[in-house]
């Protein structure tokens, strides 16, 4: 964190070389190109070098109100709180989709809060540029993303079916789990992390009991958002934003 002009900034250093140099070009390029109030704002961005070794350098936004994850570790969430946030949530993703990129890493730990109610979704680091050559390696087993939050094309690196609707069930993924208190691939909160991530893999549907409780609590639209196949979820970000909008 940093003040300028009396304001306060957040500031991201990280060596780089390589692919990686590459992926926060791209970051930067995402941001800078985006213009929507739920996607983190970028300032100013340089390449430094020091002791013949280069540094990448973001200044963005600073997010007082910390991280999703945070903020539930002190309380729980209401159905209305979660229903603000998935709809500005999607609304971002539709504006990714519009410019062709695809976040990849939609989780607690990547969705800040500018006030008490205003999520923002932050570190593009792993973006997907569509009209671009992709950085990740078809050999790969496994795409970039963290597994817990990532969809089956991630885990199984399908890189020909990774678009929007990718983002779609990373979003879809992070509110079931606070509205069901944990993971929707998993049956209670004492399940394996891991159980949840094979699950997931291998394109099982959720348990039937956590499908029954978000038609309960009025979010069944979740549930077509995370099917296992991305050609059975919602085709446009606009079928997904007036789902949630619905509540059905």
């Amino acid at each position: 964190m940093i003040e300028k002009d009396s304001h306060l900034y957040a500031l991201k250093i990280a060596p780089v070389s390589g692919e990686l140099k590459a992926r926060f070009e791209r970051e930067v390029d995402a941001l800078k190109t985006c213009s929507h109030s739920a996607i983190s704002k970028i300032h100013a961005s340089d390449l430094m070098i020091v002791q013949n070794r280069e540094y990448w350098t973001i200044i963005e936004e600073y997010l007082p109100f910390g991280t999703l994850q945070d903020l539930t570790q002190s309380r729980s969430l209401s159905g209305a709180d979660i229903l603000h946030m998935g709809v500005s949530l999607a609304e971002a993703l539709a504006h990714l989709f519009e410019r062709k990129f695809v976040h990849r890493d939609i989780k607690p730990a990547n969705i800040l809060f500018r006030n008490s109610t205003e999520p923002v979704l932050t570190d593009f680091g792993i973006v997907r540029m569509l009209n671009k050559q992709s950085l990740t390696q078809d050999f790969m087993a496994q795409g970039p993303g963290t597994p817990m939050y990532a969809a089956p094309e991630q885990l199984l690196n399908e890189k020909s079916t990774i678009d929007w609707r990718t983002d779609q069930f990373g979003l879809a993924l992070v509110l079931a789990e606070q509205l069901l208190g944990h993971h929707p691939f998993l049956t209670d909160e004492n399940s394996q992390p891991r159980d949840a991530v094979m699950t997931v893999a291998s394109r099982q549907s959720m348990p039937d009991i956590n499908k029954q409780r978000l038609i309960d609590s009025g979010f069944g639209c979740l549930i077509k958002a995370m099917s296992p196949w991305s050609v059975q979820r919602y085709r446009k970000p606009e079928e997904f934003l007036n789902a949630l909008k619905g509540n059905n």
